[in-house]
């Protein structure tokens, strides 16, 4: 019944009878999660028949929803007192004194089971878990062997059964249960894994039956992974470092693990060979059966073309990434790395036929348009400001949040290059919502602002967070003295331009030139124009450079 019938059947007063009405009332609310209302229904029903099994059922159950394991208890046992054949009444009655970790009364329930149901399997299975949890390892395994009487031998149940002869010591009965699984299943090969991890795991000086199991496993499925897993665990407690390495390339060769975990393999093989002789022709062995255990990894590609770019191999990592490209034509990240890639090499032209590629394959991507427009503006091309404004076109809310970064943080540094500082700081701002803490992005945002001669208070306060993080920095101290330059506050603002300078090791114009300027008001003619011919030789020197 849909919920909205259960509210609307809820409203209604009576049926035949109140008690009728009541219960029919409580269900409804049972079944729309209005629990305390179902609860109170119930409780009236409970008073108007004492004797209703069905209404203490439906208590119990009710009082489970509410986490309200004593008195659902409770209602159970009243349920069984009026009913002492009904089944479930028992079974849920064990269950939840399993739930609650009550195994003592949980066996004695489950006892009562076997006995009054003898025809359920059920309570067998649970009762030997029950003695598990008890510590009482003989009746476990007994209880075990009852029901494998009932239904045959299962491979899940044996291993179960040989986990708890395990704690109670009993290796030769091991030996025997999983001779007669293999017997029975002779092609399981996890059953050969199972039986080599209790040894493994409770005989650590018989580590070499659990390698031989491991071996079995794999001859039947080369690809277990839990025995290749276990086995190199094995051999690494050796030391035996070449039968390590087998396993190694065997894991990552293997189709059927997931990317998570072959990622984690891959930080943990970075370690564990890291200063050997050969490292860079193991990694890179590493990284091609990781592509070809599954080559529509995109990550998997990107990480073997970082891994060649960290080692100087910039021809390797440019065919790598284009080989991922061809692969997965639609991989935004491989283009990326592609073009990144390709910076090294020092070609814009190169660069630009691999962003024409990409838009090709992607068109309108605001990153590849962004680094089309960047490209252009380092050339003196005035067609950056039609990639540029061909970028905000293509631009959406639903950019990843990595690549919105980059073209936010592009986009304000070519419009601020270019003196457009309005639509410099609309990036600006998008960037500071991704990235709020960033002291330099802070400093360009007040700046801007003071350039505008825009919201000065503002700015002031920005700037002053920055220098209060890194009060070192000169073009910080700039930025904040130059805004109180622009508040009058002139003895404040000769502090830091003096400041600025005196931290100054680019030798950066704007300081000079905004200093004299402030030492031309405050009447020191002689000192600033001191300055500005240091400013003027600055800018010369930068013209020269070109």
């Amino acid at each position: 019944m849909p919920t909205w019938a259960c509210k609307q059947t809820a409203e209604r007063l009576f049926y035949a009878t109140q008690f009728d009405s009541l219960y029919m009332e409580g269900l409804c609310y049972l079944h729309a999660d209005s629990l305390p209302l179902a609860q109170e229904r119930f409780e009236q029903c409970a008073k108007l028949e004492p004797k209703s099994t069905a209404v203490a059922y439906q208590l119990a159950n009710l009082y489970v929803l509410q986490q309200d394991t004593t008195n659902s208890i409770k209602q159970l046992k009243k349920a069984i007192n009026l009913n002492p054949t009904n089944y479930y009444y028992y079974s849920e009655l064990a269950d939840l004194y399993t739930k609650a970790h009550d195994f003592k009364n949980a066996t004695k329930t489950y006892l009562v089971l076997t006995k009054k149901f003898p025809e359920k399997d059920y309570p067998f299975y649970m009762l030997s878990r029950c003695y598990y949890e008890l510590h009482n390892y003989d009746e476990s395994v007994a209880t075990y062997e009852k029901l494998e009487k009932r239904i045959g031998i299962t491979p899940e149940m044996s291993v179960e059964k040989s986990f708890v002869m395990a704690l109670n010591g009993d290796w030769n009965g091991i030996k025997q249960e999983f001779a007669k699984l293999h017997q029975k299943f002779p092609l399981n090969d996890d059953l050969y894994f199972r039986e080599g991890a209790l040894w493994q795991s409770f005989m650590p000086d018989s580590l070499q039956v659990a390698i031989n199991c491991y071996e079995k496993a794999l001859q039947i499925n080369p690809e277990n992974v839990d025995a290749l897993r276990y086995l190199c665990d094995s051999y690494e407690r050796l030391g035996d470092k070449q039968k390590i390495d087998e396993c190694l390339m065997l894991l990552f060769s293997a189709k059927n693990i997931g990317w998570a975990e072959k990622q984690s393999l891959l930080q943990a093989a970075f370690k564990y060979y890291q200063g050997r002789s050969n490292f860079q022709e193991i990694m890179e062995t590493i990284f091609q059966k990781l592509i070809l255990s599954n080559n529509n990894e995109e990550k998997a590609w990107t990480l073997y073309g970082e891994f060649l770019l960290r080692n100087g191999r910039v021809d390797d990592a440019l065919e790598t990434f284009e080989a991922c490209t061809q692969i997965l034509p639609s991989c935004q990240t491989c283009y990326i790395q592609w073009f990144n890639a390709s910076l090294q090499k020092d070609s814009v032209d190169f660069s630009e036929e691999i962003l024409n590629t990409a838009l090709q394959a992607l068109p309108n991507n605001p990153y590849f348009l962004c680094a089309k427009a960047t490209l252009a503006y380092q050339q003196g091309n005035e067609e950056w400001k039609t990639y540029a404004a061909q970028t905000e076109l293509a631009l959406t809310d639903m950019l990843d949040k990595n690549i919105a970064y980059t073209v936010y943080n592009t986009l304000s540094d070519i419009y601020g290059s270019d003196k457009q500082y309005e639509k410099s700081i609309v990036y600006l701002e998008k960037v500071l919502e991704i990235d709020p803490n960033n002291v330099t992005l802070n400093n360009n945002y007040a700046y801007y602002l003071a350039l505008l001669k825009k919201d000065l208070e503002k700015a002031e306060a920005i700037s002053k967070k920055t220098i209060e993080a890194e009060p070192l920095n000169s073009a910080f101290l700039h930025t904040y003295g130059y805004i109180l330059f622009l508040q009058n506050k002139l003895t404040y603002a000769k502090f830091y331009m003096q400041q600025a300078i005196e931290y100054n090791g680019e030798q950066s114009y704007e300081i000079y030139y905004d200093y004299a300027k402030l030492l031309e008001l405050l009447g020191e003619t002689a000192h600033a124009t001191e300055i500005m011919n240091i400013a003027n030789k600055i800018k010369q020197n930068n013209i020269e450079h070109e």
